[in-house]
């Protein structure tokens, strides 16, 4: 990452920029790359630095550019290609490099685009097939991604769990809220729920990415479709019990669920649960049913 005080400091190059120079960018994964093509009259003595060399202005060529990587950089205008995340370097591709760069980034562009025709293809055919596939019929179908028409099919899917109260609120455009005390585990239930995300949040760039499946198409989606289970005081017994079994812990008096209530076993270690005797139980909570 380049910071503000170094992109203040760097000047504005006057390399010349001709047919073949090469060039490179931070930008986009992009790299490497060779100018093919100049489109208008350059005025590199136009070029400069605002905002303490942030920002680029002035210029009036523009430049194409294909890359090692196998991609193009069409009409990338002057001051770009001059300013702070661009290099014009001392160096000059031959006419043979930047036709082989050029034949390889527009194969890769003609395979992209066969492999995003296919995906098309495959993602239509899905559709098609789940309007009429008889394990969704009991389903509504729309194209709906406020979570609304997701929050109806998850409350028909969920009666597979008989005998489980489920509570299902759709309080946020977006969201779908799945709450419910013991019955199923968590992981089944996400299995049900979980079909119904429109997408995922990406770390790396701070954003949230919609990847809208065929059974989001048909049955509605949602952004944030989230799972809660809570647990029975008979329930949370079972697990200590369990616990108590498996690891042969001798109690005068064993742990009671008020005491997993209030916290209070997250300090008992037994010299065997590393992070208590509390965390184990949730533990056991969440994979017994």
């Amino acid at each position: 990452m380049i910071s503000i005080s170094a992109l203040s400091q760097k000047s504005v190059t006057r390399t010349p920029v001709v047919v073949g120079s090469v060039v490179t960018t931070n930008l986009y994964w992009l790299g490497r790359g060779v100018v093919y093509e100049i489109h208008g009259e350059q005025r590199p003595d136009t070029v400069k630095p605002l905002g303490g060399g942030v920002v680029i202005s002035g210029g009036h060529a523009e430049f194409d550019i294909v890359h090692d990587c196998g991609k193009f950089s069409l009409r990338l205008p002057e001051c770009i290609l001059r300013g702070v995340q661009w290099d014009v370097l001392d160096e000059i591709a031959d006419a043979e490099e930047i036709h082989r760069l050029y034949v390889n980034a527009k194969e890769k562009e003609a395979e992209a685009k066969r492999e995003k025709e296919e995906n098309t293809t495959r993602f239509n055919a899905e559709v098609e097939r789940l309007r009429t596939a008889p394990e969704y019929a009991k389903l509504e179908q729309g194209e709906c991604s406020s979570g609304k028409l997701a929050a109806k099919n998850i409350r028909k899917e969920l009666k597979q769990f008989t005998g489980v109260k489920f509570s299902v609120r759709n309080p946020h455009y977006g969201s779908v809220d799945v709450s419910w005390e013991d019955g199923p585990t968590c992981e089944k239930v996400d299995a049900v729920i979980k079909k119904y995300k429109d997408g995922h949040f990406n770390a790396m760039q701070d954003i949230y990415e919609y990847l809208e499946s065929p059974f989001n198409k048909v049955f509605g989606s949602a952004k944030y479709p989230d799972s809660h289970r809570t647990y029975s005081d008979a329930m949370v017994e079972k697990a200590i019990a369990k616990i108590l079994q498996e690891f042969h812990l001798g109690y005068d008096t064993p742990p009671t669920v008020s005491e997993f209530r209030s916290g209070i076993l997250w300090s008992e270690k037994r010299e065997v649960f590393l992070h208590g005797l509390q965390s184990k139980t949730h533990q056991v909570l969440g994979e017994i049913e």
